[in-house]
């Protein structure tokens, strides 16, 4: 029923396409074997993505393949929360009523995860001595519809990750190795929302949720362009056959605003300079999207160099294996692969 883990998995699936990649294994040192994209286009079905994977790994003779996946579930959320003391959060049901009011949170519907603010590991509530704390996680529910539809194309998997942690793990480790000091904007932006955050040595300073996405611009753009409703500007806005760099700033001006007003507020409070964007998830055909908050903020895009970043991860390419010009969403899936604690533990030691 299940292929035996000969070869490992990993796979980051939103709603803009599935990045692939095949490795040696699961465990350290690791060779990346394979990397390969499926866009998820508007009618795209299950036996069109379970064909693409199969012929990306062998699917012979069993109904699942066993990897390891990270998803964008709908109503995920990042908080950062800082305790007047340690002693407050030695008790759960103080953790519960900050989740519940101050977050609005429910903890009976919502799959949570607790991390110490300072690295991102697991918060022990017994031991720890940090006051700051990471809330993440997303609605039950979401996480099993993410679960049922990796099911429906055929893989199983071992390990679920929250891609926007997982990312901002990759990210934080990326700026440690290559001695990025300077803070980062990164933003990810779906069709419902963006969620804004701020790294910075490390840790995560600011974390907001934006309440729109691409979805407010269709009506902005279809007005622009005098399409005859928002189903053709969503096509057009999605399609490769357009160059909407021109009008990026136009089609961006409410995301603008409040990227502009996170970071001008985080810049005064901490008298930091926010250097460096990291936009994650969107597909290629968008990176306009980079450009254009770039330029009007006016600092530079992270372009991560995979392949030193992975070998310092004891991670290493196959001969055939060319990383080069992929673009840096597709830090997400590489970050699932990386083990930053260990890392960490070696430069600790």
């Amino acid at each position: 029923m299940f292929k035996p883990k000969t070869k490992g998995l990993f796979i980051d699936i939103s709603e803009f396409s599935i990045l692939a990649v095949r490795t040696s294994g699961y465990k350290h040192p690791m060779v990346v074997e394979g990397v390969a994209e499926f866009p998820m286009t508007l009618d795209c079905c299950a036996d069109e993505v379970r064909a693409f994977l199969g012929q990306f790994v062998d699917f012979k003779g069993v109904n699942y393949y066993v990897s390891r996946c990270g998803v964008y579930p709908k109503g995920r959320f990042l908080f950062c929360y800082e305790a007047e003391s340690v002693n407050k959060l030695k008790k759960a049901d103080f953790l519960l009523k900050v989740l519940q009011d101050e977050f609005n949170i429910d903890p009976e519907t919502n799959s949570i995860s607790i991390l110490d603010g300072r690295n991102g590991s697991d918060f022990d509530i017994e031991n720890s001595v940090s006051k700051q704390l990471l809330f993440c996680g997303a609605p039950a529910a979401a996480f099993q519809e993410a679960q049922d539809q990796l099911l429906s194309y055929g893989i199983y998997p071992d390990r679920l990750e929250l891609s926007t942690v997982s990312t901002l793990g990759g990210v934080s480790d990326y700026a440690r190795m290559n001695q990025l000091n300077a803070p980062i904007l990164c933003v990810e932006l779906t069709s419902e929302c963006a969620h804004v955050f701020i790294m910075s040595n490390g840790r995560l300073e600011v974390a907001r949720q934006v309440p729109f996405g691409l979805d407010s611009i269709y009506p902005l753009l279809q007005r622009e362009l005098g399409l005859k409703d928002e189903v053709s500007a969503k096509k057009l806005f999605h399609s490769n056959t357009f160059d909407f760099a021109e009008m990026g700033r136009k089609l961006l001006r409410r995301l603008m605003k409040e990227l502009q007003a996170t970071s001008g507020f985080f810049e005064v409070k901490t008298g930091l300079t926010i250097d460096r964007l990291f936009v994650g998830v969107l597909p290629k055909n968008l990176s306009w999207v980079s450009k254009t908050i770039s330029d009007s903020l006016g600092i530079e895009i992270l372009q991560p160099d995979f392949e030193a970043w992975l070998e310092s991860l004891n991670v290493t390419l196959a001969d055939d294996v060319e990383i080069a010009n992929i673009g840096p969403r597709w830090l997400g899936v590489f970050s699932q692969i990386g083990e930053f604690q260990l890392r960490e533990e070696s430069q600790s030691e």
